[in-house]
């Protein structure tokens, strides 16, 4: 498996990546709180020491009071962005992977906001430059237990497990989707971590290694796989038509263990890495290598335009619209069903200040094209900074 080092490497063959795609985390909006901060932790080193907070609603009664009015809060990991990167060193590249961490609520936690809305969001037509930023998926879920009564009717009836299925579909929905804008099948890595001890067959001993890489020995072949297993899933996967997904048990108790699977493949947080480094984030425009943008302050002159080969601007406005089309989700999927009027009309407000950011930027866009070169970085820096500082 390839190294997970800090990109950097002085071999000058090695590509760098300075623009790589997203890494798109997505989790139930209930479990969120117990497998994004150890999964972030795993990936990156960086643990989650200050974990993102949202305004809630105080549905209590109001009763008169002398202490100050306080706003209550809520931790939430829908729309978070500003976790450290994921960093990827292979023999053929470096790159520091920005993450996008959002989350679905599951069809058994509520009726309103389902995978089905999220789906519908991220395959609109608003929602294309979001797609085009997506490098690949990963839905982390808590894995679900085995029952005296999956015995009777199997887990395949049980809701926790449908409600999975049906996230899974809503997703898959999304990967074919950016799959088919991208020209191919399987141009997006699609990953299912289940949370949890593991429930497939034991890694096989030492003895046995050499047997594994031959591809030989007691691997099961032709015999159904174990309830709620990797191979369940897998299957359940293929019985839905959802194709180019690999699903992976981990356990974040299991720290530093190496371990393979009775095909010889790694298992756990390696293989979700080893996942990962095969894949490609270099995104559509980046058609220049890291050689010909030479230094760190070549590389700015090219996004900011002063460089015959550079989209200029353009690719400025398309990353803040990223990450507003984001922010607006959070805040339209943020609520409980719960709020009052006046909070109802601060989400609306928010929203509509974003649309009109929005609708700047496309401005901005249309004006900067018509500048020469000199006047048009100056005007695209400026209205950068403008921007950023309404954000």
């Amino acid at each position: 498996m390839a190294s997970t080092s800090v990109p950097g490497d002085s071999n000058p063959k090695i590509k760098n990546i300075a623009n790589p795609r997203r890494l798109l985390i997505l989790t139930p909006t209930s479990q969120s709180l117990t497998t994004i901060p150890p999964l972030l932790h795993a990936l990156t080193g960086v643990p989650v020491t200050d974990p993102p907070q949202q305004e809630t609603a105080n549905t209590s009664p109001s009763q008169p009071s002398t202490l100050p009015s306080t706003t209550p809060t809520t931790t939430s990991f829908a729309g978070y962005t500003t976790h450290s990167p994921l960093r990827l060193s292979t023999k053929y590249y470096t790159a520091e992977v920005p993450l996008w961490v959002d989350e679905i609520p599951l069809s058994t936690e509520t009726t309103e906001t389902t995978s089905s809305q999220w789906c519908t969001e991220f395959l609109s037509a608003e929602a294309e430059i979001v797609r085009d930023a997506v490098g690949a998926l990963v839905v982390c879920v808590r894995a679900p237990e085995p029952s005296s009564s999956d015995k009777d009717t199997g887990p395949i009836e049980r809701q926790d497990v449908r409600a999975i299925r049906e996230l899974m579909r809503d997703v898959a929905a999304v990967k074919s989707c950016i799959d088919e804008e991208r020209g191919g099948v399987g141009d997006v890595p699609g990953v299912l971590i289940l949370v949890g001890s593991r429930k497939s067959v034991p890694a096989a001993s030492s003895k046995d290694e050499d047997a594994l890489e031959l591809g030989v020995g007691d691997d099961g072949l032709g015999e159904d796989a174990a309830p709620l297993s990797v191979g369940w899933w897998e299957d359940q996967m293929f019985d839905m038509g959802l194709f180019g997904w690999e699903v992976i048990e981990w356990d974040p108790t299991e720290q530093g263990e190496v371990t393979r699977n009775k095909f010889g493949e790694y298992e756990g947080m390696p293989r979700i890495k080893e996942v990962l480094e095969t894949h490609d984030w270099t995104a559509s425009g980046d058609t220049l290598e890291a050689d010909e943008l030479g230094s760190d302050d070549d590389f700015e002159d090219f996004m900011s335009g002063d460089n015959s080969h550079s989209r200029g601007f353009g690719e400025e406005v398309n990353e803040l619209e990223r990450e507003m089309f984001g922010l607006r989700m959070a805040i339209e999927r943020g609520g409980d069903g719960h709020e009052d009027s006046e909070e109802d009309g601060n989400e609306e407000d928010k929203v509509e200040s974003i649309e009109a950011l929005m609708m700047r930027m496309q401005s901005i866009r249309d004006m900067s094209a018509e500048l020469p070169e000199a006047q048009r970085k100056k005007f695209a820096a400026k209205a950068v900074q403008d921007i950023m500082r309404d954000l």
